[in-house]
Parts: structure tokens; C-alpha cells; sequence
């Protein structure tokens, strides 16, 4: 499989975070709508064991997270908790590097992301109300991004090539993506998709770019912040039994140990019976960046 990284630019407020896994199921309907139904079961006809497509979160331009791993193994001042916490991202070659104390703060690099509550009020079609008492106000949150972001995508070529990815990209910032696109949340621009060569391929140790399901993975330690999701169905789907069982995963950065040398490009497992519609199939995989050894001398 290839590894690609395609910037977006943010056109629209997002009213659902980037996730990788949110991203794969976004992506699935678009196929859908854009290909055809035959064409997306065809991709998603041996996806248990090879996938076609996999997808990370949405990151800053040009950097990655910082691994989730103890202070200490990333070298970092144990005096200055409060100010390490904020210090969030890393180039790539830094984290192949082991570079882990010349992580940045988001306004640093000139990140902007701004997350707020916008007030609104429901309204009942039938009388055309808002309500018994006349006002009926309930939260949603809203996220504002001023920069671009990179997405990590690692193809299986042989089925989803480099122009499919585009085309499937063009649609799903034009629909718009997550919630409330109907209302013209989630627009995008994708645009600069190439393939990304890395300078280090084999290691012992990786982070993962995406939520990931750990089960049946042998390795010899795992770091990783849980992660729940809370999933529903989008499309045709969401008028039937729209809500999906609670998955638990590692979330994304987890860093994931090795008693050897390996060359892994993803690791994980497609996760399914998680929904009544049985054809359903969520994300469990995650791109793996293999980055210097973790030693607890």
C-alpha cells in the first residue's frame, strides 16, 4: 500500500471533528453516491483482510501529534507539566527522529481551532412551533479552523487508485462533511494530494495516525488514551435504526511497541456487528508511522 497526504482547506464551520474513522465512513458514502453501490461492496468485499482504504484524523499542515507516551520516556521536564501539555505537535521527521522535546503549542505553529456552543431553538414542523412554552433552545457544538490540515491516506492501488481518492475528496468537501452539511457545515477544499516517502521504514516502535481497535494484536507494550465512539449511520441508513453500539478504541498517537524490527504501513482490524443493518463496517485500522525506538533506560 501507498502512503498520500492531501491539504485541506476548511470553507465552513464543522459541526463534527475530523476523525479518522469518521473520515473512512464519509468517504464510503461518497464512493457510493459517486461510483455506485456495486463498486463500494466490491471494495468492501475483502476489507476484513485487506483493506482498501485507510484514513487518519485531520491534523495541522505540515505536523503530527505527539506520541502518547509518560513524560519521561519523551524526555521531557517533569518541572513543567502544565506548559509540556500544551506542547502538541511535531514535525514528521522529528517523531521518526525521537525528536520528541522539540514538540510546539498550536500558536507556535499558527494553528487556530476555535470550539463553541451555538444556541439554538427546535422547531415542530407539524404546528411550525418551537415549543409548549414558545421556546424550546438546545446546544450544538460548532468547530472554526482558519488553516489548512493534512490527511493521511494509505491506498490499496490495485482496487482505489490516486485519482479515485481525489475524485471521492472533490465530492465529500462539495456535500459537505459530519453533521448539519445539510445547512452547509463541513465544506472543504482538498487540494496538493501526493505521495509521502518516509525517511524510516522499520522499527520497533510506531504511532498510530487514527483511532484503532487493539484486538488480537501481539506487541510488546501499547500507550494509548481510550477512545469511545459513539457511532451513527449517515445516508439511506439514518432513517432506520440510525444508532450504532458504543466501540471502544485506542485513540489516535498510541504508540505501539515490538520485540523486533518490523516494516508495518497500518495495523488493526475491521470491526462489524457493532449495528442492526449487518452490512455496516467501521474503521478499525490505523496508518502506522514507525519513529525512533522507545528504551525505559
Amino acid at each position: 500500500m501507498k502512503l498520500y497526504k492531501a491539504t485541506i482547506t476548511p470553507k465552513s464551520n464543522f459541526a463534527t471533528p475530523l476523525k479518522g474513522d469518521t473520515i473512512f465512513g464519509q468517504l464510503c458514502w461518497v464512493i457510493r453516491y459517486v461510483y455506485g453501490n456495486n463498486k463500494l461492496d466490491e471494495l468492501l468485499s475483502d476489507y476484513s483482510s485487506t483493506p482498501f482504504m485507510i484514513v487518519s484524523d485531520a491534523f495541522a499542515k505540515d505536523y503530527l501529534p505527539k506520541p502518547s507516551l509518560p513524560s519521561f520516556l519523551l524526555g521531557e521536564d517533569s518541572d513543567k507539566k502544565k506548559e509540556n501539555r500544551k506542547k502538541i505537535w511535531l514535525s514528521i521527521n522529528d517523531l521518526q527522529d525521537g525528536n520528541f522535546t522539540n514538540a510546539k503549542r498550536s500558536d507556535e505553529i499558527g494553528y487556530k481551532i476555535k470550539k463553541e456552543s451555538i444556541v439554538k431553538n427546535s422547531i415542530n414542523y407539524k404546528s411550525f412551533k418551537t415549543g409548549a412554552e414558545g421556546f424550546d433552545p438546545y446546544a450544538e457544538d460548532e468547530i472554526s479552523l482558519s488553516n489548512s490540515l493534512d490527511i493521511y491516506f494509505c491506498l490499496n492501488e490495485a482496487v482505489f487508485n490516486l485519482e479515485d481518492l481525489k475524485e471521492s475528496l472533490k465530492a465529500l468537501g462539495e456535500i459537505g462533511y459530519g453533521k448539519n452539511a445539510t445547512i452547509g457545515k463541513g465544506r472543504f477544499e482538498a487540494k496538493d494530494t501526493k505521495e509521502i516517502k518516509l525517511q524510516k521504514r522499520v522499527s520497533t516502535t510506531f504511532m498510530a495516525l487514527s483511532p484503532l481497535s487493539l484486538q488480537n494484536i501481539k506487541v510488546k507494550e501499547v500507550y494509548y488514551s481510550v477512545f469511545t465512539r459513539f457511532g451513527k449511520h449517515g445516508g439511506d441508513l439514518a432513517n432506520n435504526s440510525p444508532f450504532k453500539k458504543p466501540i471502544l478504541l485506542a485513540d489516535t498517537s498510541a504508540v505501539l511497541l515490538f520485540d523486533e524490527e518490523k516494516e508495518l504501513d497500518f495495523i488493526g482490524s475491521a470491526i462489524t456487528s457493532h449495528s442492526k443493518h449487518t452490512e455496516t463496517i467501521h474503521q478499525g485500522y490505523s496508518i502506522l508511522l514507525p519513529i525512533k525506538e522507545i528504551t525505559h533506560e
